[in-house]
């Protein structure tokens, strides 16, 4: 957003919000869009399509898909390269998101923890052999990383979104600016260099992503 604000002559102004600390269901969002409906701010990035927007009051608007987001699948080095090595092997979710219902749903042997860092710990501790952890979280432990293999595969298409920046609808200038500038961003590949060199997967925006239908039918081999 940094980005998008030096092509728009604008200057960036963060506005922080308090991290939910207890347990939510899979499909609960902590995203601040009632913020933004409000007014707090004008900004909302990282929005995982139209249905983040069903539950807020107030008219909001999604410009186009900047980047593919999901759940990666990572493994100690030597271990699992995918999810049809997994016969015989543990994997580590986190506790009440997709990757979890993802784990159900393909009848792995599973343990979970609580956030990504405990997924890593568990991971590099040997008491699992692979994790399914979602990927922009891999961003902030770029460093702890040791002897783990960095993703490889794509997401499954039921474990995977694509990533909007939400705008009020009656900001529409303000959208258009955001939306032209994101393509921009896209054309020249400067997206994809800033996920890198945050150590986030940089997947382009995908052509199907998750839906509720995905949900009840999620299957993965073994």
């Amino acid at each position: 957003m940094r980005a998008v604000a030096r092509r728009l002559g604008a200057r960036l102004e963060p506005v922080w919000t308090e991290q939910e600390k207890r347990m939510t269901e899979a499909e609960d969002s902590d995203l601040p869009l009632p913020q933004l409906s409000q007014g707090e701010c004008d900004a909302v990035a990282s929005v995982p399509g139209p249905d983040s927007l069903r539950a807020v009051k107030g008219n909001l608007a999604l410009t186009r898909p900047y980047y593919g987001a999901g759940f990666e699948f990572v493994a100690r080095t030597g271990g699992p390269r995918d999810f049809s090595q997994m016969q015989g092997r543990r994997i580590v979710i986190q506790y009440m998101s997709v990757g979890h219902l993802a784990a159900e749903a393909a009848r792995l042997d599973w343990i979970g923890a609580t956030t990504p860092e405990g997924q890593i710990a568990e991971l590099q501790a040997g008491r699992a052999d692979a994790a399914l952890i979602w990927g922009p979280a891999l961003g902030t432990m770029k460093d702890r990383l040791k002897d783990i293999w960095p993703p490889t595969a794509i997401p499954p298409e039921s474990l995977r979104w694509n990533e909007h920046v939400a705008t009020r609808e009656s900001d529409r200038e303000l959208g258009k600016a955001i939306d032209a500038a994101l393509g921009e961003m896209l054309a020249s590949g400067e997206i994809g260099r800033i996920l890198q060199a945050h150590g986030v997967p940089a997947h382009d925006p995908f052509d199907r992503v998750f839906t509720r239908t995905s949900l009840m039918s999620l299957q993965l081999r073994r």
